[in-house]
């Protein structure tokens, strides 16, 4: 069975995010004076896992990255992220405890689950102890790392989107609580993080397609609705943890439609916003839009 959350660092790690139309993928350099340079990033058209596995083959051929150590992404309709008062267990009876638990709360048989957790930092509103508990079936994910072996890549680790965002050298950084807004070209996802704990994930049914529209036309009822989304995820935080309000939130991608958008924004928050800022190795390119996942699970070090 693979576990969701270890790994193993080298100088070159590619990152690898199955998508519903096709797969992101990406190869960063890992060594200390170049940490997260991109050398490709790159989105294949494919459906399926098995003509995803042949475009990726073909990629990793392509870049000569045979043997390279590389996280991925499990996709978010394959995986199921439960909150959960954490068990009263020792550590090493915690796996055993919360696969009992989740056994009425997931739709196949728990023994074919694969189980992680994650701490929830406390909250002084709260005296009881929280844990994400992240529930995968057993087949689904030997196809993920099937898929990833056929390629001749060495899995190193399979990851959740909602915990990639802190390998960004950005959050790891920080010294305030940080937000990242992210989108795809149809859903969107915003996340708080404090010290590199997940604080808050929320996802929400505004992409990239619908804020590129905008540019067409002066309606600004999709800010709208953008803001009451991101406003709902800051009340639950400040709310929740008693921290006080975010200080920064970065975005990515940086387009035209993404500009106008933060321009808008910037004038109801009252926290800063600016755009991720990713080093390539070649300066005349930009990351491929589809790649701020895959590059978050390539830049994780080892544990």
């Amino acid at each position: 069975m693979f576990g969701f959350l270890s790994t193993k660092a080298k100088n070159v790690q590619v990152g690898v995010d199955f998508m519903p139309t096709g797969v992101a993928v990406i190869d960063v350099l890992t060594d200390k004076n170049r940490y997260g340079q991109v050398r490709h990033s790159d989105f294949l058209p494919a459906v399926g896992m098995a003509d995803q596995t042949r475009v990726l083959h073909e990629w990793v051929d392509q870049h000569d990255l045979r043997d390279a150590a590389c996280n991925s992404l499990i996709a978010k309709h394959d995986v199921q992220q439960l909150q959960l008062e954490k068990p009263a267990v020792d550590d090493d009876e915690l796996l055993q405890a919360v696969s009992w638990k989740i056994k009425d709360l997931i739709n196949f048989d728990a023994q074919n689950a694969v189980v992680d957790v994650f701490q929830l930092p406390p909250s002084p509103k709260n005296p009881a102890s929280y844990i994400n508990a992240v529930v995968a079936n057993e087949s689904v994910v030997q196809t993920y790392v099937d898929s990833i072996k056929q390629c001749n890549l060495d899995l190193k680790v399979i990851d959740v989107h909602d915990l990639v965002g802190k390998n960004l050298k950005d959050v790891k950084d920080a010294q305030q609580t940080m937000a990242l807004l992210q989108f795809t070209d149809n859903d969107g996802l915003m996340t708080i993080y404090h010290e590199q704990d997940l604080y808050v994930a929320r996802d929400f049914k505004i992409g990239l397609l619908d804020i590129e529209s905008t540019l067409q036309d002066d309606d600004e009822s999709l800010y709208e609705n953008l803001l009451l989304e991101l406003q709902r995820s800051m009340d639950y935080f400040e709310s929740m943890y008693g921290m006080g309000p975010i200080r920064k939130m970065l975005i990515f991608p940086q387009t035209a439609g993404t500009e106008k958008m933060a321009m808008y924004l910037q004038n109801y928050v009252g926290y800063e916003l600016d755009f991720t800022q990713i080093k390539m190795q070649d300066p005349e390119k930009q990351m491929n839009k589809h790649c701020f996942a895959a590059y978050c699970a390539a830049l994780r070090e080892a544990s």
